[in-house]
Parts: C-alpha cells; structure tokens; sequence
C-alpha cells in the first residue's frame, strides 16, 4: 500500500532513457510481493500441498556501465535481497533470510524491461518514470534441508511477484 501511495505521487516522464536508468553508480531499492504453491517437477508420489505469501525487500548497485547494442542491450544488477515467506497450509508457519540476487536486464525495449533472475526466475518491468518502475515475474524456488538431516524431503515450488523498484544516482 505505501508503494500504491508513492507511485500516486508521481507522474509518468514524456521520454525514458534506459542508459540513465542502468548507469553505473546507480542504486535501486525494490519491494516485491506475491504468492505460490508447491508444485511436483520431481514426480513424487504424494504433494505437500505447501502455499505461502511471499514478501522481498532488495537493495542493488549498479557496478558496471550497460553493454551491448540494439535490442540486446543489457545491464547487470547484483544486489541483497530479504526473503520472507509465510506458510498458509498445510499448516501455518514462517521463513526468512538473506540472499545474494542478480538480474541481468534487457534495456534496448525503452521503458518495457525485460529481465532474468540469479534466483531462478524471470519477469519485466515497466518503467512508469526515469526513476520507478513496475515489476512483474515468476520465481522457481527449491527448499529443503541440504542434507543436515533425515528425512531430507524438500519441496519445489512456483512464485508469482509483483513489486515496484526506484532508482537513484
């Protein structure tokens, strides 16, 4: 809600420049939030049947200028990204931590985005100013235990986000 408050308060910029936008030097600050369930990629007998709301606050810097031409201009982003998930069945529960996150934009479509994620995922943002943008996306995520203990059944789920993320020099 306090993202939809901020973004009320801003007006869309006439012209967009991707290469202001992904300029070295450049830290972005990023809320996305979303939901997803366990899926069964792995073929098990039973499903868990696991869903959970998810929330990922993330901070970035843009260490490296954009590169290449065209359409498949692109710009690297390595940042920090909170994670905190909470369980909705089968039973109520919580997770969270910290992780290293990277994304690596297409910037050659204007204000259209496309992106890959580090953490196994995909999405685009829309640009709404030189300096906000929408996002929206989806996640494969794998939990489980590493092996630290028996039984080591984890789960492999999907998670659909959507979020916003501003830029600043």
């Amino acid at each position: 809600m306090v993202a939809a408050a901020v973004l009320a308060l801003v007006r869309p910029a006439p012209a967009f420049d991707p290469e202001a936008a992904f300029a070295k030097g450049t830290t972005v600050f990023g809320l996305q939030v979303g939901g997803g369930a366990a899926n069964n990629v792995e073929g098990h007998r039973t499903v868990n049947g696991i869903s959970f709301l998810a929330a990922t606050p993330r901070m970035s810097h843009l260490f490296f200028s954009p590169f290449g031409s065209g359409l498949l201009r692109s710009a690297v982003e390595p940042g920090i990204e909170g994670w905190f998930q909470y369980y909705l069945s089968p039973k109520e529960a919580t997770a969270q931590g910290v992780k290293l996150a990277m994304r690596y934009h297409l910037i050659g479509f204007g204000r259209l985005v496309p992106y890959l994620e580090g953490t196994a995922g995909a999405g685009v943002s829309y640009f709404i100013t030189d300096t906000a943008a929408l996002n929206a996306g989806d996640r494969f995520q794998h939990i489980s235990n590493g092996h630290t203990s028996n039984p080591n059944r984890g789960f492999n789920s999907d998670t659909g986000i959507g979020g916003v993320s501003f830029y600043f020099k």
